[in-house]
């Protein structure tokens, strides 16, 4: 029930507080190959120093319910410390995260210019399409892995491509799009609403987690607005920790409240806490 309630308010971000599947006890490995990349720690990500790997998979230990500093502590200079190697990460589950190519996609008809589909929930039920491109990237929309699985149908296809990550990115960087679904189908149910998202990159860093210290991180923060044709409008923050040739390596995502409630960006406990994981 955690998964429905979330997708029926906020399906790209708020499906992220749900349990993730965990990940298989037989699970193989499988050598994918990998892009040339160098971090320079410059304090700026640009296009190829963000790399989308077909087949490459992802774990990730996911929180729920976490007391968080959303602002970490001073670093040198303008820099920020963020220490998330706690909790023990053998105490939160794993989940897989897989990202696939469009070709054979049941929905890839109908996201045109998609060149990635990502996961947007571990264990890989739900997918954002997205397109690549060397001044962003940008999500399509979102659609279930299966085109009719037992929990209905998703299939959400935006008017307007929602950019994510405006590049190159760098503090200061920011983008607010608006974008509507007409016609959508959500779990099988019919949906339509406005989307506006603002993004911004809001400070830099160094991230512990429990098996890596990385510096040089953004912190890219998200804010999601829903006004839906029917029901409630509801709001949902999420700050993404993003590394040079790593990509994301950690977020924290608010609860979903309305629209007409105080959500501070730096909310005290994260609905889910996302972590990477070896």
């Amino acid at each position: 029930m955690c998964c429905e309630r979330a997708l029926a308010l906020l399906v790209v971000t708020a499906a992220l507080a749900c349990a993730p599947a965990p990940a298989p006890e037989d699970e193989l490995y499988q050598p994918v190959a990998l892009p040339s990349c160098m971090p320079n720690l410059d304090g700026r990500i640009e296009h190829h120093e963000l790399p989308f790997v077909l087949g490459a998979t992802a774990r990730v230990r996911v929180g729920q319910e976490r007391e968080v500093d959303v602002d970490g502590e001073p670093g040198r200079g303008s820099a920020r410390v963020w220490d998330l190697s706690r909790p023990d990460p053998a105490d939160e589950p794993v989940g897989l995260l897989t990202l696939q190519g469009m070709e054979g996609q049941w929905f890839a008809e109908h996201f045109d210019g998609a060149d990635v589909a990502g996961p947007l929930e571990p264990g890989n039920a739900l997918f954002g399409p997205l397109a690549l491109g060397e001044d962003g990237v940008s999500l399509l929309g979102s659609a279930s892995a299966e085109e009719s699985p037992e929990s209905g149908r998703t299939l959400l296809v935006y008017d307007e491509p929602v950019t994510l990550y405006p590049l190159p990115l760098e503090v200061g960087s920011a983008l607010t799009t608006v974008s509507r679904v007409i016609g959508g189908q959500l779990m099988g149910v019919p949906v339509a609403f406005e989307d506006t998202t603002e993004v911004s990159v809001s400070a830099h860093g160094q991230v512990l987690l429990p098996d890596l210290i990385l510096d040089d991180a953004l912190r890219v923060t998200i804010r999601l607005s829903r006004v839906p044709v029917a029901g409630i409008a509801v709001q949902q923050v999420t700050h993404v920790f993003v590394n040079e040739c790593l990509g994301e390596v950690a977020r924290l995502s608010s609860p979903v409240l309305p629209l007409g409630d105080e959500l501070p960006d730096d909310f005290p406990v994260a609905a889910s806490v996302w972590r990477l994981s070896l």
